[in-house]
């Protein structure tokens, strides 16, 4: 037993390694996407390269974004608004039209009049709200159908069927001269305007909750693929119906619910190559830099870097892919370089780019870009205190982003019309996030006690209050250190 202290005791700093190395292992692997990863890269617009596919399982093909995009405007174009009509204002509105004649027309008149007036008020009152009045103006084309709502019942008609409140001087004024009682118009108008109130709203609750209704059932799927179909020969293009067929096969072999024998040799052969790629690291620190691997919390520095990079990829692929490239990754090189050196910095950079590649898809091209990145991060930084130095880094950084995904984009697509702006975006918001590299720096400093190049400038500086002091109290030794 006390042996086996002993030897715990001389070696805990290999121990201490290993244990490290197994912690950042299963820290990977757990963040790690946990289905089947699809074979086959999909070349868009180029020769399929592989032998002849054929459907491993039925599976629906999935429509295009252009596809779903333009059958949601279609349902929201032709898509029926509603209407409530309240049935209670025209009673309400003949009985107040009724004794507004009683008010205007003079007493004479009503001797001789009062009952063919009346006839004509209420007659008028009815066709006015036959289909209800409305008080917005025109909103809607005028052969747009609507739902009018009478209660729990809906009826659909024309939208200029319905009287808008514009029009409706024009409509009583037809109606008194088409009825003979021009002689009495302004006394009608003013009765009519005294008493007429809109009868019809907009329903907006319920015309948004249909809309939505209509809008969630669409389909995302359009026909079946059998099993033993062939899908694409060795040689044909991948491109149009091809390609969506490929990039629904890939989409349902990754998003399988996988039995559990499956899944633990899923677990199994990440751990094995997450293991490979951080024992690549280890052996190179080993071979290269043995006064770094034998500093145990250098070690754990370099290691921390990589599992925050790869959580903070995880985070932001399931919270929204399209900001993948949002994440500063080249903070990571510029950092082990501020500590360390340049080639640790490329070489563990490398390393968690390849282990990044199965959290995001289209790797290779993820893969590329970030390689591409990190090693003119390496190039370009020099002297990263110098606060101009930086920026002009991180405009060359995303530079090279930007023109690199040009470049795919072109490969891919043939053209530049499919060319994504957004992404450019993220390219930028990407580089302003390096910035931070200088604050992430001192706060590494002060949790892992390290020094970096910047603080060694820092504390040469023969400004420094403390070298100053030591320049007046001690100068001999000031000039000999």
């Amino acid at each position: 037993m006390s042996d086996f202290v002993n030897k715990l005791y001389k070696n805990q700093a290999l121990f201490y390694k290993v244990f490290l190395f197994v912690l950042t292992s299963i820290l990977i692997v757990y963040l790690l996407p946990k289905g089947g990863k699809f074979k086959y890269d999909i070349p868009k617009g180029k020769p399929w390269q592989y032998e002849n596919l054929y459907a491993p399982f039925d599976f629906a093909i999935l429509k295009t974004d252009e596809e779903i995009s333009a059958e949601r405007q279609d349902i929201t174009r032709s898509h029926v608004p509603y209407y409530n009509f309240n049935t209670e204002k025209p009673e309400k509105v003949k009985e107040d039209a009724l004794q507004e004649v009683q008010n205007v027309f003079a007493d004479s008149t009503l001797q001789v009049y009062e009952t063919i007036i009346d006839d004509f008020v209420a007659e008028t009152v009815d066709r006015i709200y036959e289909f209800g009045l409305l008080q917005e103006s025109e909103r809607l084309g005028p052969d747009q159908l609507v739902y009018l709502l009478k209660g729990n019942e809906a009826s659909e008609i024309a939208y200029k069927r319905i009287l808008k409140q514009g029009e409706i001087r024009g409509f009583i004024s037809d109606e008194i001269t088409n009825g003979g009682f021009s002689s009495f118009k302004t006394e009608l108008l003013e009765v009519f305007f005294n008493s007429v109130e809109p009868n019809v709203t907009f329903n907006n609750e319920l015309t948004q909750k249909e809309l939505q209704s209509k809008l969630n059932n669409i389909s995302y799927t359009r026909g079946i693929i059998e099993q033993g179909s062939r899908i694409i020969a060795k040689g044909e293009v991948v491109e149009g119906n091809k390609y969506n067929i490929l990039r629904s096969l890939k989409a349902e072999y990754e998003s399988q619910v996988w039995s559990k024998s499956n899944y633990n040799w899923i677990i199994v052969g990440y751990s094995v190559l997450v293991a490979v790629a951080l024992l690549m690291l280890l052996l190179f620190m080993r071979k290269y830099r043995i006064a770094i691997f034998q500093n145990n919390v250098k070690v754990t520095f370099i290691f921390f870097n990589i599992i925050f990079m790869v959580m903070l990829t995880t985070l932001v692929v399931n919270f929204n892919i399209d900001y993948v490239y949002v994440v500063p990754l080249c903070i990571l090189p510029l950092t082990l370089k501020a500590f360390f050196d340049a080639r640790l910095g490329l070489f563990t950079h490398v390393i968690t780019v390849l282990l990044l590649g199965f959290i995001v898809p289209n790797s290779y091209e993820y893969m590329f870009l970030q390689i591409i990145a990190g090693i003119v991060t390496i190039l370009t930084v020099s002297e990263l205190y110098k606060r101009a130095n930086l920026f002009i880094s991180v405009g060359q950084i995303t530079l090279v982003y930007i023109i690199a995904y040009f470049a795919f984009t072109v490969i891919q697509e043939g053209n530049i019309d499919d060319m994504k702006p957004e992404v450019f975006l993220t390219f930028l918001l990407g580089g302003l996030a390096t910035l931070f590299v200088q604050p992430l720096i001192y706060v590494y400093e002060k949790i892992f006690g390290m020094v970096s190049d910047m603080s060694l400038l820092e504390l040469s500086d023969t400004n420094s209050r403390l070298l100053k002091e030591l320049a007046e109290k001690a100068p001999g030794t000031f000039h000999h250190s």
